[in-house]
């Protein structure tokens, strides 16, 4: 298309979109990309379009100002690849495609020398230091270390005065996203998924079953949710507390401790359709062997199903130890991933209302110490707070990782 017809749409991406692009966009789209502010930020929902506007933005800006440099950053490689393909099937499927002049997975040049490249942020920003922008589109830029953002792609557009575009899902308040989100230095565009008139209030609803309150509040509804960095709130634990039911064949979460803290065991069943957490143990041992027998003494009382050891580090020996005792013991290696696995299962659990926790003190606290914070790959990185001791919260949650592994259940509650 000759650069003369492409300079009717420079001041509206919406109708270049849908006369140029022949897309056809919801409302929220078209306000979106009508926005001309320097700094615009979507905070989105899932499924609401947050890639297609990205894409459009993009190759309108390179298409309407000549030999201009448009980045698009995400926090992976693959991320930004995707987003660029879905500038290039923009590019195919409408009349702007004899303007390419060359193209490769990485970048797109046109004819009127402006060029799109895809460039992953890293967890440094190494790869994207040296360029000078006059767009950069940051797409899950609350993904993006703040520091990418702060000192390698805010300072690009300094010389030229350009234009950056945040689009994301919310995750953490202590992110640069949330503080731009809060500024009135930003355009900022709410778009919750709901918005998109394709996505039915049935499945929000079921969304909401699935995945629990709080990441439906954060994917769903695009709203930010300070829980105090405690990943188990106390306002969430209160609602779990109540009088579990001591019962035979419990499913048991070891967690061995270490030099500086405790060996705790927890143990849970089954009954009613909620999980109770009738019988816990913990204590300071420098032989884990003495804390073995107490739980042989134990499981003699109680008859346990299956003991869930954490695995890591020291507890391979102790696995085999309890082995040795007779005692049905299995192993899990709890890498980072894994520890996100078996405290997003016990939280979702929690808010869906199916734990009975005791009123103790030691259980309650052990799991409020725990906090977490977010890392460039959209994962959860956990820890402890100060002073705390995180023992008694993996014994639980291995516990209940272990009595729904494979769908067993079923045990009886004992007579009073």
């Amino acid at each position: 298309m000759r650069e003369r017809l492409l300079r009717l749409w420079a001041g509206d991406a919406a109708a270049f979109a849908e006369d140029v692009l022949g897309l056809s966009l919801y409302p929220y789209q078209a306000k979106v990309l009508r926005d001309g502010s320097k700094r615009v930020l979507v905070c989105g929902g899932r499924q609401v379009g947050k890639s297609l506007m990205a894409a459009v933005k993009s190759l309108h800006h390179a298409l309407t100002r000549r030999d201009s440099t448009v980045l698009l950053v995400a926090p992976t490689h693959r991320q930004s690849r995707n987003l660029l393909s879905m500038v290039v099937r923009l590019v195919e499927s409408s009349v702007v495609e004899g303007s390419v002049r060359r193209r490769t997975g990485a970048r797109i040049e046109l004819s009127n020398g402006s060029r799109i490249l895809a460039l992953p942020s890293g967890r440094w920003g190494h790869g994207i230091r040296g360029y000078t922008a006059d767009l950069v589109i940051l797409d899950e830029a609350a993904f993006i270390p703040e520091e990418v953002i702060t000192r390698a792609v805010l300072p690009m557009l300094s010389a030229t005065d350009g234009t950056c575009w945040m689009l994301s899902t919310p995750w953490d308040r202590r992110h640069f996203f949330y503080r731009a989100y809060t500024s009135r230095a930003w355009s900022v565009h709410r778009v919750p998924s709901s918005l998109n008139p394709r996505i039915t209030r049935r499945f929000l609803e079921e969304q909401r079953e699935m995945i629990g309150e709080e990441r439906f509040r954060a994917e769903y509804l695009a709203e930010f949710v300070d829980d105090g960095g405690s990943y188990f709130p106390m306002s969430l634990l209160r609602r779990c507390i109540g009088d579990p039911r001591m019962m035979r064949g419990l499913t048991v979460g070891y967690d061995p401790g270490g030099r500086e803290s405790y060996a705790a065991a927890v143990g849970v069943g089954e009954s009613g359709g909620r999980i109770h957490a009738p019988w816990h143990i913990w204590e300071r041992e420098r032989s884990y062997v003495r804390f073995d027998l107490r739980l042989l003494e134990e499981h003699k009382r109680l008859g346990f199903r299956k003991i869930i050891v954490d695995e890591t580090g020291i507890g391979g020996p102790i696995l085999e130890h309890l082995r040795g005792l007779g005692l049905p013991a299995r192993g899990e290696v709890l890498t980072e991933s894994k520890r996100g696995r078996i405290l997003g299962n016990l939280k979702l659990l929690m808010e869906r209302g199916l734990i009975v926790l005791p009123d103790s003190t030691d259980l309650l606290t052990s799991l409020n110490s725990i906090e977490y914070e977010a890392t460039w790959r959209g994962t959860y990185r956990f820890s402890h707070r100060k002073g705390g001791y995180d023992d008694l919260a993996y014994a639980l949650a291995l516990a209940v990782w272990g009595l729904r592994r494979g769908g067993e259940t079923i045990v009886e509650p004992l007579q009073a």
